[in-house]
Formats: C-alpha cells, structure tokens, sequence
C-alpha cells in the first residue's frame, strides 16, 4: 500500500500544483480558499493507466458542509490498481517559511475517519468498524489524510499526506488538535495505515496525560488554596 499510497501523493502534488498556478491571479482568502479549490477540482476527473481520481465536497454523516464543520474540505476518492480509496483533504492559508507547528483537525476527526467511528467524539459507546478496519490493514482499501497549503503571501504551495510526514506527531492538549508543520520533513516511503495509526494513537495517549497531568497540579492548588484560605480566618 505504502507504494500505492506515494503514488497517489506524487499524482495529487502535480493537480494541486496546477491549482496553485490558477490561484495565483485570483483574490485568496482564508474564508473562500475552500470554494476556490472545490471549483477548480469537483468536475474534474483523472484516469491514467490503473488510476482513477475523483474529487467532491465532503461527505459526512454527522457535519454539515454548509455550517462549515467537517473535519476535512475536500473529499479525493478513486481506484488505484482496482483498490478503492479515499483521502481526505485540508486546504490551509498560511506561511510556508514560519516553522510553527498549525493547527490540522481534532484526533477526535481523525480517529472517527481512519476507524471508521460513527460518533462524533471518542467515549465508551463509540465502535470502530471492525470490517473496514480490516480492509484497509490488509491493503484492500486506501485511507490516507491530506493537506494543500497555499502560502498566503507568495502563493506558492506544498501538498503532503499525513503518513508521509516523517516528525513526531503532535496533539496540542489544551484543545486536542493534531497540529503539523507547513513544510515537514516528508518520509521516502509512506507509512502504512497500522504504523500510522499507531503513531496517531500514541499522540494522543502522550496529549492526554498532560491533561491530567495539568489537572491532577491545578486540584492540588486549589486545594492549597482552600488551606490558605482557613489560614487567614475564612473559617471563622
């Protein structure tokens, strides 16, 4: 899969590179970059040898496009070598040069869309849907992440999947959002959709400790608090 997937990456680079190329004239901002792209791309289709490409709004179950929530803004889905697959796509606005780590989607979003999870937030109810699972550890279908960046000021560009980026990942604990460099570092090989959702969940395992963590120190102050409190006659 890992071959298939840089494949696809490689294909999806030079469209977005021509995307790219048609924004430059156009007038880009953070609130109508997703239109733009969904225009230039949603009638287009791409079949090359055992390839076929398709591009649409999002489809989802439990966000609505319209409202602006879904966890992705553009929706890539075909046939590679007869395997279907989809990649879910995240247009960004911002700086290629800045070195800071942006904001991508909730791990909860991403949990919900490699899983297969049909809630919308991870709790004891929610199922993973053990047959697509399946599918796609065996290599049977294609699931990967996508993020189109177009520099703000300079309007060049940089496409990449999530399972190429060859960091640590990151989850910010304070709002549980997986967050990545504009120009990571990129693997010569993607990974596949075990190490990659592995590496996932261990992101999140690590974020959420430093939640409780934080909230184990923040309860022993107010507690101190409490004692202070006493100590100057709020007892009396």
């Amino acid at each position: 899969m890992g071959n298939e997937l840089k494949i696809l990456s490689r294909k999806l680079r030079a469209i977005f590179k021509e995307v790219a190329r048609d924004l430059k004239n156009k007038n880009v901002t953070d609130r109508n970059l997703d239109e733009l792209v969904l225009d230039a791309l949603k009638n287009r289709a791409v079949e090359i040898e055992n390839i076929k490409i398709n591009f649409s709004e999002p489809v989802d179950d439990i966000y609505r496009p319209e409202a602006g929530r879904t966890p992705y803004d553009l929706l890539c889905h075909g046939k590679i070598n007869n395997k279907p697959f989809k990649i879910f796509i995240n247009n960004k606005f911002g700086s290629l040069k800045r070195n800071n780590k942006n904001d991508v989607t909730t791990y909860n979003n991403l949990l919900r869309l490699y899983f297969g999870i049909k809630s919308q937030r991870l709790s004891e109810k929610a199922e993973i849907n053990k047959k697509l699972v399946l599918k796609r550890l065996r290599g049977e279908e294609i699931v990967s992440y996508g993020l189109f960046v177009l520099d703000k000021d300079t309007k060049d560009f940089n496409f990449f999947l999530l399972e190429e980026i060859d960091e640590p990942f990151y989850v910010n604990p304070r709002n549980t959002m997986f967050q990545v460099r504009y120009t990571p570092k990129i693997r010569k090989e993607p990974m596949s959709y075990y190490e990659f959702v592995r590496k996932l969940v261990k992101a999140i395992q690590k974020s959420l400790q430093k939640v409780i963590e934080k909230a184990v120190q923040e309860s022993e102050r107010l507690e101190s608090l409490l004692d202070e409190l006493s100590g100057v006659g709020g007892d009396e």
